[in-house]
């Protein structure tokens, strides 16, 4: 059996050489953009991880999921699947510097991986700044001496509303909330509820319902869009100088917001609430899955910013320090934003008699709901909120640079004639997205908002870090993969580690959670809202819209494969069958895998500078034959199996 494997391997480079008919020489060699300072690249990969999820998922997660018990799972599989997903993709992004499209050429069949963490990113990049938009909406209103969602007696409020402490309408909050069946009423709504509903939103009863956008929040979706492009518009030399505001100040805020949060009298009662641990819960499947997703959703791995940032990195810089300062910093924010959130909700439990659960809630409700309400009846009300307000729109940005970045950087590295224009292609990448999350500030838009929030980039993530460590792993060879790590660390770091999580703990985490998430779906709702057939198929197509690309592109490179060995198979001295050949071609790097710069372009990738010297190759004859006797047994199989050996 092994000899049947070296002989495939050996057939790779006539494969190689009929396909490619010449060796590469890279004359030209691409110049890129580098980081000025190593702090400008940590601090954008913090504001890249720690993002709104911190502040508004994690603590409600922990608190549905355990409390502190959750800490145990959530630790669990940031070690197992969190970090080393994480210094995976720094390391292929700075080895090859190239941006997220093109960066998987270590096997053929692969490649889509790529062009499918782009369109997750190119999807979320859509629906995300309208989130921003809703912070800027709220920042611009908090500039007043009372907020505005601080009572009942506006246009926009209806006969339900009710102020927090009951002065208007508080008998049909009794009676509502006793619970009594008996009872013909409406359970009440608060004010920041109605404000989000009936004036930021303009709520319609359905997603049919679309309506016109609502201008105001339209403006503020065209002047989010604009801070994205002001700050990228010259790449990572003007989002490099940005990240020292917006990575830090989110800190100071949270800080304060803990200071002056426990100072409120009900405070120790939501500090209860968050983590009063409830050790039944580690026992729970569905409390380790919830763990799971929060961390891939947290650090941002499987949409390719990350990868995207490390490109620009320089081939020597020390990424393993840097990718443990980041994963420690997005860990401990999401721990410490609880400590910002809780206690302002165990205040506003204190002051309406409303048990914490019951305005604890995840998403969009903690932040533009649960929380102003919280600071409407705080002294000192619209300084918090001003400054709430604009830690989200800081938090929101720095993730927003990122995304962006991975689709514009996929356009440029696959059509280089566009580098020249690239402030251009900015802007009109700005333009198309805004124009497609345009329906989303409309009265029905917060249903398309919905949908995409839950399609758009769930399982297609899971997707991506799956074949992420399946290629790393089984095709292109753990072994071969700590070598490039080696030749840019000069030492092979924590390899049990990496070997242990890359494969073993890692693809089996993520198949779990994909297949647990299929199994546990569930069609989302809004509100009372179902969503017809037609609304959840348009969720599934943005699900299959990035994940297309990986068997697409895996299919054209078989075809290109089919090819290769009919042009090649006079050449093949053994009786290999021919769909091991073709298997064997695709799984193989792509011709120009390897470092980007030719003077790291060393060992085994001395063949891109075009110096190489060898008996052995001769330019192919016309009729596109030739022959190759060299032996190149250097391959993902023995790779892996040496290493296993080892261990």
């Amino acid at each position: 059996m092994m000899n049947r494997l070296r002989t495939l391997i050996r057939s790779r480079s006539v494969l190689e050489q009929s396909f490619k008919e010449g060796r590469p020489t890279n004359s030209k060699e691409e110049v890129r953009e580098e980081w000025d300072r190593p702090i400008e690249f940590i601090l954008s990969l913090v504001g890249c991880s720690v993002g709104l999820g911190n502040v508004w998922r994690y603590p409600y997660i922990a608190f549905k999921n355990g409390g502190g018990a959750f800490l145990i799972p959530y630790f669990c599989v940031y070690f197992l699947i969190g970090t080393p997903l994480y210094f995976l993709e720094l390391s292929l992004g700075q080895f090859g510097s190239r941006g997220t499209t093109v960066a998987f050429k270590m096997t053929r069949m692969f490649k889509g991986i790529g062009w499918a963490m782009a369109i997750n990113s190119f999807l979320v990049t859509i629906y995300y700044n309208v989130i921003i938009a809703w912070c800027l909406f709220y920042f611009f209103a908090s500039f007043r001496r009372t907020l505005p969602w601080s009572g009942c007696d506006n246009w926009w409020n209806t006969p339900s509303c009710s102020n927090p402490d009951g002065s208007r309408n508080s008998t049909a909050n009794f009676l509502c909330l006793s619970g009594n069946p008996l009872n013909n009423c409406s359970i009440p709504t608060s004010p920041p509820e109605e404000y989000f509903d009936h004036f930021v939103l303009r709520r319609s009863d359905s997603m049919e319902a679309m309506g016109s956008p609502h201008w105001p929040l339209a403006l503020c979706l065209l002047l989010a869009w604009i801070l994205v492009a002001i700050c990228i518009i010259q790449g990572i030399k003007s989002s490099g100088k940005v990240v020292y505001f917006t990575s830090l100040f989110p800190y100071v805020v949270i800080f304060a917001l803990v200071i002056r949060g426990v100072t409120l009298p009900g405070a120790a009662n939501g500090i209860s609430f968050y983590l009063k641990p409830n050790w039944s819960k580690v026992r729970e499947f569905e409390v380790w899955i919830a763990a799971a997703s929060q961390v891939t959703f947290s650090l941002s791995v499987g949409f390719g910013a990350i990868l995207g940032y490390a490109s620009f990195n320089k081939f020597k810089s020390n990424y393993l320090r840097d990718c443990l300062i980041v994963t420690a910093c997005d860990c401990f924010t999401s721990v410490f934003a609880g400590f910002a959130v809780f206690p302002i909700l165990g205040f506003m439990s204190y002051k309406t008699g409303l048990p914490v659960d019951q305005v604890a809630k995840a998403g969009p409700g903690l932040a533009f709901i649960a929380y102003p309400q919280a600071l409407s009846i705080m002294p000192g009300g619209p300084f918090w909120a001003v400054t709430f307000f604009f830690m989200l729109l800081t938090l929101g940005l720095d993730s927003q640079f990122a995304l962006s970045d991975v689709t514009i950087s996929g356009l440029l590295d696959n059509f280089s004639g566009l580098r020249r224009y690239k402030p251009f292609v900015i802007i009109g990448y700005c333009v198309v997205c805004f124009l497609l999350a345009l329906p989303m500030c409309a009265p029905g838009g917060i249903y398309l908002f919905t949908l995409m929030n839950e399609y758009s980039a769930n399982l297609s993530v899971i997707v991506c870090g799956f074949f992420e460590f399946i290629i790393i792993a089984y095709i292109y060879g753990f072994n071969k993969f700590m070598e490039d790590i080696q030749m840019m660390l000069d030492k092979r770091p924590l390899e049990p580690y990496w070997f242990f999580t890359w494969c073993i703990s890692g693809p089996i985490i993520t198949l779990i959670v994909f297949f647990s998430s299929i199994i546990q779906f569930r069609a989302p709702t809004e509100g009372i809202y179902t969503y017809l057939p037609y609304a959840n198929a348009l969720g599934w197509l943005m699900v299959g819209s990035s994940l297309i690309f990986i068997p697409g592109i895996m299919i054209y490179e078989f075809f290109k494969a089919w090819k290769v060995t009919n042009r090649s198979q006079n050449q093949i001295t053994d009786t290999m069958p021919r769909y091991l050949r073709m298997l064997t071609y695709v799984s193989q790097p792509d011709d120009d895998w390897g470092p980007a710069r030719k003077e790291y372009q060393c060992g085994r990738y001395e063949k891109l500078t075009g110096n190489t010297t060898n008996e052995n190759i001769r330019r192919p004859p016309d009729n596109g034959s030739v022959i190759f006797n060299n032996e190149n047994i250097n391959d993902a199989f023995d790779s892996t199996i040496d290493l296993a050996s080892r261990f």
